[in-house]
């Protein structure tokens, strides 16, 4: 490839790292506005309604980059292009919400940090402990709440005063025991005690 050739190749290679960064821009925006809006909360639990929203979003996401294509900065993109962009950025922008807002939501780690730092003198261990028990599991019914997600989503079959996995909860459970073993995260979190 020759001086011009280069030049050419690195304004395209640019032109489309631009074009790539708009539509995590766009798609970020369209993603929000959707959580925000309560269009998209059909379960109420904070992990598939964000993914109905980046799936919502995407059509809207494509035309928004359809349009932008236009720009003479970006070039010639083509509608394959378009679609991988919008690819990217809900890809990205997943991974994203997972390891940020869903973490947050979910996190017990999270709930003991904030904890500390409300408390001016730091707590024992026992104060952290009589907290979260108090605070977290009986104050905020979060077992109630987390029951109550696992048989919206098919996990858990509600009969009578007890609660069974379902065959769905079984793949869950399994799957959950795989992925354990390969990253080696703790047992007994799984169920391996």
């Amino acid at each position: 490839m020759n001086g011009g050739g280069w030049r050419s190749f690195g304004a395209r290679l640019f032109a489309l790292a631009l074009f790539y960064a708009a539509a995590l821009v766009i798609g970020a925006a369209l993603f929000v506005a959707l959580m925000r809006s309560g269009l998209v909360s059909f379960s109420h639990i904070l992990f598939y309604d964000g993914i109905y929203a980046l799936a919502a979003g995407f059509l809207p996401l494509v035309f928004c980059l359809n349009r932008l294509k236009r720009i003479r900065a970006f070039g010639a993109l083509s509608q394959m292009e378009e679609v991988s962009a919008a690819l990217v950025s809900s890809s990205l922008l997943c991974a994203f919400f997972v390891l940020g807002p869903v973490t947050v939501d979910r996190s017990i780690s999270i709930f003991m940090l904030s904890r500390f730092a409300a408390a001016e003198q730091g707590l024992t261990e026992r104060e952290a402990r009589d907290l979260f028990v108090s605070r977290y599991v009986d104050g905020w019914s979060q077992i109630s709440r987390r029951l109550s997600e696992q048989e919206r989503s098919g996990n858990l079959a509600h009969k009578g005063e007890r609660w069974e996995i379902t065959p769905q909860g079984r793949g869950v459970m399994k799957t959950s025991q795989g992925l354990a073993a390969i990253f080696a995260t703790d047992p007994r979190f799984v169920g391996k005690e």
